[in-house]
């Protein structure tokens, strides 16, 4: 059992095995992702787009068959407002109405003119004698032989208003020429006394709902009465009546308000007919599409027993490509490993192994260049140690030399040396003074002037410097070492080159909840070209000195801080720290 562990986590240990691995899981992980979302969501969102699709297919039905009822509606009142048919009625006596009838037939011809194929117009009277049509006169509305029940108008005169149509699916048949009639549009016809003297209808044939389902969207398209429950297939002409003879309308009830209704595999589609108590419900079967999804099932899985079998090949021909250059690579290292550092392997052709092969020779190379380095560097650090033992020199020494200097000049009555050993001692402590990194506003400005004591004593009446300060800024807290150096830039860069009188101010006063420091100076100015768009790119100029202190105010105040630099060339230039007053609190 330990052996066939061992084999087993030897086999799992073996690039084959790896290769394999990734291939399969590569393959294998976006066709399980895309299986799942399409048995997850794939039934899903076929449903919402067939619902969708469905919703938008049966409005477009319902507007159709809405335009076809009114047009043949407003043919209906046409012929019963007309009024030679109105005095044929009236007259209801066959011999009476003979010398008209040629007018009649011109009426109800005029009126359906183009229609005739698609729909018929009848015309009768009350009693049934007076009796025209457009196609041979439909033996249903001989009202003669066809009384009370079997009165086909017999609703319109018990319910209808005085003005209003009857529009009913009841009263189907064939005309003469086959023509189905699947809608019946029946109106009054009144004299001028309103005495109803007889009745229009208007049948309409199949024929007019040939593009009704033209995108073929639904199997079935049904036209619903809820006025008497009644369903007429307007699609198949022979299947009509009660919802029992229509399996897929089991789950309708009134008042018929929904838009779709998903049953199974059956998708139920609605849409009233406006101003008429019918109701179109379009049926669509989704067993077509879920099958193309099964479909797509069988597919995946023949993808993946294929990509199975050609992962198992490409593995083995990676590794055997991969063993050699690996195998090579690793004896060579072993080698090393042993101190052997003369080894030069030789460049595979697979460009990735050549280019590891170039680095391990390069790396040897290197060892034996660093091993050579290492040894000369520590002689170096040793012949550095001799002559840094040699050179030693303690800071005290500086100031006492100096302080030999200050007490030669006073005694010799050297007013400048005196001056200016003393200047330069403050200046060397503060300078060499590292272990505060702040210090007041005051003492900084107290460094600024012995630095600028020196240079008077250096340049004479030719620089005249001031220094102004609000006194209760003098014990707020900056970085050390951010005024005197844009000080000595300024004389340097700015006042040195200039010819003529120069000037120099600094000040140091609150704006509002911000204390403005500015130096000032009268030199020659900055171009434009000097001075970067973005103080972070004096870094890469000679200004680093500039850059330093902008850096240090980032990493003190952040973004609250700013130094700006407004320069005018010939004229002089004014560099300006804005520091928060509100972070302090010694303001």
């Amino acid at each position: 059992m330990s052996a066939f562990r061992m084999k087993n986590r030897i086999l799992k240990g073996t690039l084959y095995y790896r290769l394999m691995s990734y291939f399969l899981i590569v393959m294998l992980i976006p066709l399980l992702m895309l299986t799942l979302t399409n048995f997850s969501a794939g039934n899903r969102t076929i449903g919402r787009n067939l619902v969708e699709q469905g919703e938008l297919a049966i409005d477009r039905a319902a507007i159709r068959l809405k335009t076809i009822i009114e047009s043949y509606r407003h043919k209906a009142y046409v012929i019963s407002t007309d009024e030679t048919v109105i005095a044929e009625l009236a007259a209801n006596a066959p011999e009476a109405s003979s010398s008209r009838s040629k007018a009649i037939y011109e009426t109800l011809f005029s009126v359906m003119r183009g229609d005739t194929y698609l729909a018929s117009a009848t015309v009768v009277s009350s009693s049934g004698q007076v009796r025209y049509s457009t196609h041979l006169f439909p033996k249903r509305y001989d009202i003669r032989y066809n009384q009370n029940d079997f009165n086909p108008f017999f609703n319109l005169s018990r319910t209808a208003s005085e003005t209003a149509s009857v529009i009913t699916t009841e009263n189907r048949y064939s005309t003469e020429t086959n023509a189905s009639v699947f809608l019946n549009i029946y109106r009054k016809v009144r004299d001028s006394t309103g005495l109803e003297i007889g009745y229009v209808a208007v049948d309409v044939f199949y024929e007019t709902l040939f593009n009704i389902n033209d995108r073929l969207v639904f199997s079935d398209l049904i036209l619903i009465d809820t006025s008497n429950y009644l369903a007429n297939s307007l699609i198949n002409s022979d299947l009509h009546g009660d919802f029992s003879k229509f399996p897929a309308l089991k789950s309708l009830h009134a008042p018929f308000d929904q838009r779709s209704i998903v049953e199974n595999t059956t998708i139920i589609s609605l849409a009233p007919i406006a101003n008429t108590s019918f109701v179109i419900a379009g049926i669509t079967d989704i067993t077509p599409y879920r099958q193309s999804v099964e479909h797509f099932f069988i597919i995946l899985v023949i993808i993946v027993l294929l990509g199975t079998v050609i992962a198992g090949f490409l593995s083995y021909f990676f590794t055997k490509t991969i063993e050699k250059p690996v195998n090579t690579l690793a004896k060579t290292m072993r080698k090393v490993e042993s101190g052997d550092l003369s080894v030069h392997i030789e460049e595979s052709s697979i460009a990735e192994f050549a280019q590891l092969d170039r680095t391990f020779n390069a790396m040897i190379g290197q060892i034996v260049n660093l091993i050579k380095l290492t040894r000369e560097e520590e002689e170096k650090v040793r012949e550095a140690e001799r002559k840094a033992l040699h050179s030693q020199m303690n800071p005290h020494f500086l100031f006492n030399t100096l302080n030999t200097v200050k007490a030669l000049a006073s005694l010799h009555g050297e007013e400048q040396i005196l001056t200016i050993t003393t200047k330069l001692g403050k200046l060397l402590r503060e300078i060499i003074d590292n272990r505060n990194t702040e210090q007041t506003l005051e003492n900084s400005l107290d460094l600024v002037a012995n630095y600028l004591a020196i240079q008077k004593i250096r340049y004479g009446d030719k620089l005249t410097a001031t220094i102004d300060m609000d006194k209760h800024l003098a014990h707020m807290n900056i970085p050390r070492l951010i005024i005197q150096p844009l000080v000595e830039n300024a004389i340097i860069h700015g006042l040195e080159p200039k010819i003529g009188q120069w000037t120099l101010h600094i000040g140091a006063h609150v704006v509002g909840q911000q204390v403005i420091i500015s130096i000032q100076d009268n030199g020659i100015g900055i171009t434009d070209i000097d001075i970067p768009e973005h103080l972070e790119d004096l870094a890469y100029t000679e200004h680093v000195g500039i850059y330093n202190i902008y850096r240090r105010l980032q990493l003190r105040y952040g973004d609250q801080a700013k130094l700006t630099i407004a320069t005018q060339p010939g004229e002089g230039t004014t560099v300006t720290i804005i520091l928060p007053i509100a972070a302090e609190e010694n303001v």
